[in-house]
């Protein structure tokens, strides 16, 4: 099990113009999986049992310019595929995507925007502040059972606040678009046919546009 983490690890080191930028990112995974509790760098942080510096310089990995989130995203759905774990149906691999909502208490928090519950549990709020995301993954294993494993995570909504302008109304992405998107994306990109699964919030017209996704008779 070492021997395999050390080689996925590995396979990320190119990614990384430092080596010291490269071992602050095996830390960040070694943290993922070993934490115990989800509290962002602090979590971190008593993982490995460092001080107030090593808080300082986890905060510093992630606003690095010595690496690309973009690069990083690509070469993890390189590694994925290269496991040769993929389940094809008719000879297309299957991806999984949809929408979640993560509540957030931070009043100053970049793209915290009120979101529409839609949950059936009467215990839930109607509306509440927080950030929504969208995900793929990928089908592996096999049909007996499939594993969903994630490919690619981004928030969907609430991008003005990072200063991402707003398109002209005509090809402004939407909720469900920018989903496809990001299937199309992994698909184009790695030359794979692919079957997208998605619930029924999906299918209306902007998702099936042909002239908004002009790569997609390739996917």
């Amino acid at each position: 099990m070492h021997a395999y983490v050390y080689q996925f690890l590995k396979f990320f080191r190119n990614i990384f113009s430092r080596q010291s930028t490269w071992l602050v990112f095996c830390m960040v995974i070694l943290g993922f999986i070993g934490s115990g509790e989800m509290m962002g760098v602090t979590s971190f942080c008593r993982f490995w049992s460092i001080e107030e510096s090593g808080y300082h310089s986890f905060l510093n990995f992630f606003r690095s310019s010595a690496w690309s989130l973009e690069a990083l995203i690509c070469y993890w759905s390189s590694f994925v595929l290269s496991q040769k774990e993929t389940v094809f149906v008719y000879g297309r691999a299957v991806i999984l995507g949809d929408h979640t909502n993560v509540s957030k208490e931070g009043r100053r928090m970049p793209c915290v925007v009120s979101l529409h519950q839609h949950s059936e549990t009467q215990s839930k709020p109607s509306y509440f502040r927080g950030h929504c995301w969208g995900a793929i993954g990928l089908m592996i294993g096999s049909m007996v059972p499939p594993y969903s494993l994630p490919l690619a995570l981004g928030i969907h909504q609430g991008l003005v606040h990072i200063g991402k302008k707003s398109p002209d109304e005509a090809d402004r992405e939407t909720l469900g678009s920018r989903i496809v998107q990001m299937a199309l994306d992994f698909a184009v990109k790695h030359d794979l046919p692919s079957i997208l699964i998605l619930d029924a919030f999906f299918p209306w017209g902007r998702c099936f546009h042909t002239g908004q996704f002009p790569m997609i008779t390739e996917a």
